[in-house]
């Protein structure tokens, strides 16, 4: 029996939480790269950008798709409460009066208003009945399953919460990414406007040499075209600006007819690079694969909820009633004591499979948590990768823009003097302007490539209020061996 029992309740056991966050595969011990500034939680504001900071505490505290997140957190509290209640006993009491009317004599009278009524006969033929029960009730939780039923559900919260972050990364990411965009399209739209400027004037120089005979109407041509493409871009610009202003709107939860973006100066200049830290620890930090691993842990305590309920649930009751029909109600009680023990004996299979599905959701989750540690890594180094490759792109850009202006400024001279095409100078002004875009493109790109590591390494959103929540969410009750990242 002694084996018996130990078999039963080793089919119950839960697997040990190391096991379960141990990686698939090997760490690396380092990223590719490293900096020495400590990265904060709300690394949003390492942008020393005023206009940012207030957007993103708008957002975070307004968002409804943050909103909803935090719903989600309430009910998996609320799931916990009610899993937690099954390991208590429950009590239950109820009272109850009744009256009986005994009936003698061949008729019985029903007239209220005759000659015939006796109200203190009436009330004789009437008796009230009293009673008092108090119940209660227990499971012995045996093999563990009340117990791993609520430890899912603990874990299903930590799961909740930890998706909350994710989100809260997510909406500070995106809606940095979207003001530096808006900000770039802002720059454009004046840095086209200087160009149509430029381009205006080169055209009425053009007009007057080609009605001094010193020029051909082909250039003339040539500069309204030039013109009117700048001015095409405009639009396209305008209506951008436009888009990403309605973006920005929506994220900090106000209708884009209702919002004005604060004013914010140009784009702000890359800050310096933060610590990536050790990826083993990176990876616990991150919100999503922590909400990944609470989702294995959780499918793991069910397994262990699917094997208990094919063993036997043993329950104990006990009740007190006392009933009377006259004044002494607490003078007569009946005690009750019961135990009950249930095995299931047929069932055509459906516990097993129950276990088999449960077995095949625990596989399924641990595969998904060790493809978003693997994700997560990917996702550091390819932001490390693309900020570093960006940089030496804007250095060549620099470099173009440099020697752009030179050509510009060279052929402009050698046209004037009859040495050269206009159509070379007409060239090389377009390309500087094209240049002078793709330059502002760039950096802001470059922008996006840090939030990109921002969001790869954050860890949470820190002490901003989150949803109209202005502090952290109260402890969830630990499981057992539940890591503390």
């Amino acid at each position: 029996m002694a084996c018996a029992l130990a078999l039963l309740i080793a089919g119950c056991a839960t697997t040990p939480v190391d096991e379960l966050e141990r990686p698939a595969f090997e760490m690396p011990e380092r990223f590719a790269r490293d900096g020495d500034i400590p990265m904060r939680a709300d690394w949003w504001q390492t942008f020393d950008d005023p206009a940012l900071d207030r957007l993103v505490d708008r957002a975070l505290s307004n968002n409804f798709t943050l909103r909803s997140a935090y719903a989600r957190v309430e009910q998996a509290r609320a799931t916990l409460a009610a899993e937690g209640a099954a390991l208590f006993p429950s009590v239950d009491a109820s009272a109850e009066q009744s009256a009986t009317r005994r009936s003698s004599g061949d008729s019985v009278s029903t007239s209220v208003a005759g000659d015939d009524f006796d109200l203190d006969q009436d009330r004789s033929n009437w008796s009230d009945t009293r009673s008092l029960q108090f119940s209660a009730s227990y499971e012995l939780d045996l093999w563990g399953r009340l117990r791993n039923s609520r430890e899912a559900a603990a874990f299903d919260t930590r799961a909740a919460d930890a998706a909350l972050q994710a989100v809260a990364i997510s909406v500070a990411g995106d809606l940095a990414s979207s003001w530096y965009q808006y900000q770039e399209l802002r720059e454009r739209i004046a840095l086209l406007e200087s160009q149509i400027e430029t381009n205006q004037n080169v055209l009425d120089l053009t007009t007057f040499a080609f009605k001094q005979g010193q020029a051909e109407a082909a250039d003339v041509l040539r500069q309204r075209q030039a013109v009117e493409s700048v001015r095409g871009q405009l639009e396209q610009a305008r209506a951008s600006a436009k888009v990403v202003r309605h973006a920005l709107a929506v994220l900090v939860g106000v209708a884009p007819g209702e919002f004005e973006p604060p004013d914010g100066r140009d784009l702000v200049e890359l800050p310096a690079l933060p610590d990536t830290g050790v990826p083993a620890d990176l990876l616990m930090r991150r919100p999503d694969v922590r909400e990944q691993f609470y989702t294995v842990a959780a499918a793991d305590r069910r397994v262990a909820v699917a094997v208990a309920e094919r063993y036997p649930q043993l329950s104990l009751s006990a009740s007190l009633s006392t009933s009377t029909d006259g004044a002494s109600l607490f003078s007569n009680w009946v005690t009750q004591l019961a135990a009950s023990l249930t095995q299931p004996v047929f069932d055509g299979g459906a516990l097993a499979a129950e276990v088999d599905r449960s077995e095949a959701v625990l596989e399924e989750t641990l595969a998904g948590y060790q493809q978003s540690l693997l994700e997560a890594l990917a996702e550091v180094e390819d932001a490390l990768t693309n900020e570093y490759r960006q940089r030496r792109y804007i250095e060549h850009l620099d470099e173009q823009l440099r020697l752009s202006a030179e050509t510009v400024d060279n052929l402009r001279l050698r046209y004037l003097r009859g040495a050269a095409d206009y159509l070379d100078v007409l060239d090389a002004l377009l390309t500087r302007q094209d240049l002078q875009v793709e330059y502002l493109s760039a950096r802001r790109q470059l922008l996006d490539y840090r939030i990109n590591l921002y969001r790869a390494l954050a860890g949470g959103v820190g002490e901003a209020s989150i949803a109209g929540r202005d502090t952290e969410p109260p402890a969830v009750p630990a499981a057992d061996n539940e890591p503390q990242p």
